[in-house]
């Protein structure tokens, strides 16, 4: 998909599940032929395999869960599918759920994009260095590449799972093993930044990868988090001081959490 002007950034959902009910395999069909029927409202989505590659050195990969990202013209789009079509996609433990806006993209050759889908962050605000953020890296390797990659993310993954600023991450992916997925939450972005520029296994790998040319696509989003439910691959919730992710139970035309049009969250007094 390509962007226009006059289109809002987009509004992102992220839902992740250790153990879908009726096992991964039929989770993938069940939601997959759920898409394929139509959603309104979606502007792409993407239905993945999940484990914990981002910051173990040894991932976990069977059993692994799943995972949806799916972008959406509008937080009351993916309310209503939500509450809809993707409704039986919901069922299932280990259940993490988050709500954002991309607020920046990056691609590493014009034309990229994640199996389709070219993210828009037009119009969004930068976040704030205090503000916490997501960050979703998407790149296909370059196959000769493989072992490198392998060994280079194993310190990356190290690294991040003793970062201060780590809140849990997941790496997911639709065409394993070339093709790869991290989705990174960070307590600010600062401290994201940190983990990513300051001399270490993450900022040793991606300078590798740009200086070799190990992928084919690249694709790089920062996200603003709306609203959240649950943790990622840590003992703790993500961002425990946003609202739970808006998962189809409001009223039509209005979310639960105060978003407006293009997505930002209204902060409530206590």
């Amino acid at each position: 998909m390509t962007h226009t002007e006059d289109r809002n950034p987009d509004f992102v959902t992220i839902d992740a599940f250790e153990r879908p009910a009726g096992g991964v395999i039929r989770w993938r069909r069940s939601v997959t032929a759920a898409l394929a029927g139509g959603v309104e409202g979606l502007r792409a989505a993407s239905v993945n395999h999940a484990n914990n590659g981002t910051h173990a050195i040894v991932p976990r990969l069977i059993p692994g869960g799943v995972a949806l990202v799916a972008a959406w013209e509008s937080p009351e789009a993916a309310a209503s599918a939500w509450g809809g079509p993707l409704r039986p996609a919901l069922a299932g433990r280990g259940h993490f759920s988050l709500d954002g806006e991309v607020v920046r993209v990056r691609v590493n050759n014009e034309g990229d994009n994640w199996h389709g889908w070219t993210p828009c962050a037009a119009g969004a605000a930068p976040p704030a260095p205090d503000e916490p953020v997501v960050v979703v890296v998407h790149g296909i390797l370059r196959p000769r590449y493989l072992a490198n990659f392998v060994h280079n993310n194993m310190h990356a993954a190290s690294r991040a799972a003793h970062h201060p600023g780590h809140q849990g991450s997941i790496d997911v992916s639709s065409k394993l093993p070339f093709e790869h997925t991290s989705i990174s939450l960070w307590k600010t972005l600062t401290l994201a930044q940190d983990y990513a520029y300051a001399p270490g296994g993450h900022a040793h790998a991606m300078k590798h990868a740009l200086k070799t040319d190990t992928h084919k696509v690249g694709v790089f989003l920062r996200i603003r988090p709306l609203a959240s439910t649950g943790n990622l691959g840590i003992g703790a919730p993500a961002f425990p001081n946003l609202p739970p992710a808006d998962r189809g139970h409001t009223r039509h035309g209005h979310t639960r959490h105060g978003h407006t049009r293009h997505g930002h969250a209204q902060r409530e007094d206590s």
